[in-house]
């Protein structure tokens, strides 16, 4: 597959992909797609033990592309078909459940649908100027991805999740860190190298006791995810279908990321 918004390279044992696709970093379908590839292409190669994402450009991402959601072609040649939904949850499924360890290092603004992105990652390194905003109930909507209602519940309870949602801020690396959705934060300008050194340490392990470590803990954290993916997905349904969710959605697109309407619960 031709890559057109990612980039990918090895170092040493630790396969390297890196979003690129100016000015916003904006998770297109045609990003998810290269995305899943760059994943199954790591996963064959025996000499890439660790993979790790970064970012070009001062921000991680402004989140889903607006303007892609809804459409079935990638910007390409070849056509998607799958829903927008779909393919991000298919994406978050791959990342959480992927056999190799995994680590994310991101700087700038981490916003909406990239934040489904971010956390699913082993580990989350970030910047101190690192910034996180994901407001679904403030778009109209409610996350499909399988991460905000669905995983991270899981993984930082509930007094947390409902404070990362309701508050509905900018949270700082700093901010992340104490909420449990960022492992380390660091200077800015050693996002990428301490990133890049930790992924190296993590390509160390041993391959087979990695993956089912990572089995073990999935049962033993997502022992009902199955369940609460088809109640994610009928509340999904039902709000997407809603006047409230498309005058969110229609105000986010318009105001670049930053929804600024009224909602009338209909």
């Amino acid at each position: 597959m031709e890559y057109v918004t990612i980039l990918t390279e090895k170092v040493e044992r630790v396969g390297v992909i890196t979003l690129n696709y100016p000015p916003l970093n904006s998770v297109s379908k045609r990003m998810m797609a290269e995305l899943m590839d760059a994943l199954e292409t790591f996963e064959k190669d025996d000499v890439v033990r660790a993979v790790m994402l970064k970012s070009n450009g001062p921000d991680f991402s402004y989140g889903a592309d607006g303007g892609d959601i809804t459409k079935n072609l990638n910007g390409a040649t070849e056509e998607i078909s799958e829903s927008f939904s779909v393919l991000g949850n298919r994406l978050v499924e791959r990342i959480d459940c992927y056999p190799k360890p995994t680590l994310v290092a991101a700087k700038g603004r981490c916003i909406g649908g990239s934040t489904a992105l971010f956390n699913a990652f082993d580990i989350r390194i970030v910047g101190e100027g690192f910034r996180m905003h994901d407001g679904d109930i403030y778009y109209g909507t409610v996350g499909s991805w399988g991460m905000s209602s669905l995983r991270l519940p899981m993984w930082i309870g509930r007094n947390k999740v409902l404070d990362y949602m309701f508050l509905n801020e900018d949270f700082t690396g700093r901010q992340c860190y104490e909420l449990g959705l960022a492992s380390k934060v660091v200077a800015d300008e050693l996002v990428e190298e301490v990133g890049l050194a930790i992924a190296k340490k993590m390509s160390k392990a041993a391959p087979i006791a990695v993956k089912y470590y990572k089995d073990c803990v999935r049962m033993a954290t997502q022992n009902n995810i199955e369940q609460a993916r088809e109640f994610e997905l009928k509340a999904a349904e039902i709000v997407f279908a809603t006047e409230d969710s498309k005058r969110g959605l229609r105000s986010v697109v318009e105001n670049h990321g930053v929804p600024n309407c009224e909602f009338f619960g209909r």
